[in-house]
């Protein structure tokens, strides 16, 4: 998400940081690009891990794998952890871009609500031919998806234009995702509460 195109979130990034050599602009997530190599080096510990499991004797080289393959893993879950913590702590959040890339479709993306709300009158299937139809027009001829819903007596005879714009509306669909985030926010603030008491005791 922190892709020019994107730019919705964007970790930080400390001054002097230099995202390319050719590309002075450029602002990357190194510490999220970090992250993902170290996770792909512990999945490739997991085949060295397992080699642990068969056991010929008792005095074979199984302990010593299975020494080398934690020993490495716990110590690469470190550095994760220890840029998980850096970006949390950083992380920047663009909530006009985030709507205005949501508005980038002029409301199509929400075109599904107006298919559920409408097929509960007209059925599912004429629903959806009534709105893809609004859709391939707004997009072959650049014009307005919510205008064309609101001219098309087929959808009016059923929904008036408010309701028509507030299905269209992203922001009336994100129902419990907010409430949700805080618990567990809350959550892992306890989890990381307890893991500090531990290793302090």
């Amino acid at each position: 998400m922190m892709k020019t195109e994107y730019g919705e979130v964007e970790e930080p990034v400390p001054a002097g940081t230099v995202g390319s050599s050719t590309m002075p602009q450029k602002r990357n997530p190194q510490l999220c690009q970090d992250i993902l190599s170290i996770a792909a080096e512990i999945r490739a510990l997991v085949p060295l891990a397992l080699e642990a499991v068969q056991s010929e004797h008792e005095a074979d080289h199984s302990p010593g794998i299975a020494f080398e393959a934690v020993t490495r893993s716990s110590i690469l879950i470190g550095e994760a952890l220890e840029r998980i913590h850096l970006i949390v702590g950083g992380l920047r959040l663009n909530p006009q871009r985030m709507r205005s890339n949501l508005d980038l479709s002029g409301r199509m993306i929400s075109g599904e609500a107006i298919m559920l709300e409408l097929g509960k009158t007209i059925g599912r299937q004429h629903a959806h031919d009534v709105v893809y139809q609004a859709a391939q027009a707004a997009a072959s001829q650049n014009l307005s998806f919510p205008n064309l819903l609101a001219a098309d007596i087929r959808v009016t005879a059923h929904l008036s234009r408010n309701a028509i714009d507030a299905l269209l509306d992203p922001a009336n669909h994100i129902g419990l995702s907010a409430s949700i985030a805080h618990q567990q926010v809350e959550v892992a603030r306890r989890f990381a509460s307890d893991i500090h008491a531990n290793l302090q005791s």
